[in-house]
């Protein structure tokens, strides 16, 4: 049987070597990149193939970033090319330009979209100062379903791919909104911890004062959103575009919740599967 080829590559930029220096090796703590692993369980639950690398986790360079992802491109293992390949990069840890620039000069075709908060609220700006093919404007999962399908069925009008920003000659298109995951515990139930180097990841020293050991560690959330409206606060900027199709106001934010029997199976797993002891709910507002 002939090797499928990868749809999709999640990568988590980092270059925690040259952040942490001496510090990295021991003493900083190594966060599992949670939306990563949500979009990989969505991604994957609609029969695509998908992989994650996790450079921050991994303690990869920039470089050695771009060999694993140029390694993974399926032409090197089925021995032709069958549609395009793309993967996607969420720009919170340092390196995630430079990786851009590097594999839009060693691996031109491949097709690059960044994703993630700071994108959600810059994507023409991010289009324009980053090396990359295109941007996205809200959480997402669909706008990297809808850009997969397209890629592979050669469709060559992108604007009807929901939350996608990407150029046109030279004026930068920016299309309608993306839906939100509406239902998370059946499109989005858990992170695909399978495709994550779960050895690797390390909890903050601060989080663990007394006799907690620092790992094996997790951290993943319950909640999406905020219900309160905070001037100062950017949480809400992956979600706002998507509120739209959902039929809130503008001044009503979304606020979604996965269900406690979801939260606690993937509980279960940590502990009974990967032998996590501490974990960190990552929610800006758990305790409320």
């Amino acid at each position: 049987m002939a090797n499928r080829r990868l749809d999709l590559v999640l990568v988590n930029p980092g270059n925690r070597r040259q952040v942490f220096q001496a510090l990295a090796a021991d003493l900083a703590a190594i966060e599992p990149p949670v939306w990563a692993g949500l979009i990989a369980t969505f991604i994957r639950a609609r029969g695509f193939a998908v992989q994650i690398v996790d450079a921050e986790g991994e303690g990869l360079s920039v470089h050695e970033t771009a060999n694993r992802i140029i390694d993974m491109d399926p032409t090197l293992s089925s021995g032709h090319r069958l549609r395009p390949p793309t993967f996607r990069v969420h720009t919170k840890h340092a390196g995630g330009g430079e990786l851009c620039t590097v594999l839009k000069e060693r691996a031109p075709d491949l097709k690059t979209i960044l994703v993630g908060g700071h994108v959600a609220a810059l994507p023409e700006r991010t289009l324009l100062e980053e090396n990359v093919d295109f941007t996205c404007d809200g959480e997402g999962p669909h706008t990297i379903l809808q850009l997969l399908q397209a890629l592979i069925n050669r469709e060559t009008d992108l604007r009807k791919v929901g939350g996608l920003i990407f150029r046109n000659g030279g004026t930068i298109v920016r299309s309608g909104p993306a839906p939100l995951v509406k239902d998370l515990d059946v499109e989005m139930p858990g992170i695909a911890w399978d495709l994550l180097p779960m050895q690797n990841y390390r909890a903050h020293n601060w989080h663990c004062f007394g006799a907690l050991v620092r790992e094996p560690y997790a951290s993943f959330y319950t909640t999406l959103g905020c219900p309160f409206r905070c001037s100062f606060c950017c949480i809400q900027s992956p979600f706002k575009t998507g509120e739209s199709l959902m039929g809130l106001k503008a001044a009503t934010n979304s606020y979604r919740m996965w269900k406690p029997k979801t939260i606690i199976a993937e509980i279960d797993k940590l502990v009974t599967e990967y032998g996590v002891r501490n974990i960190k709910i990552a929610d800006e507002l758990f305790v409320a």
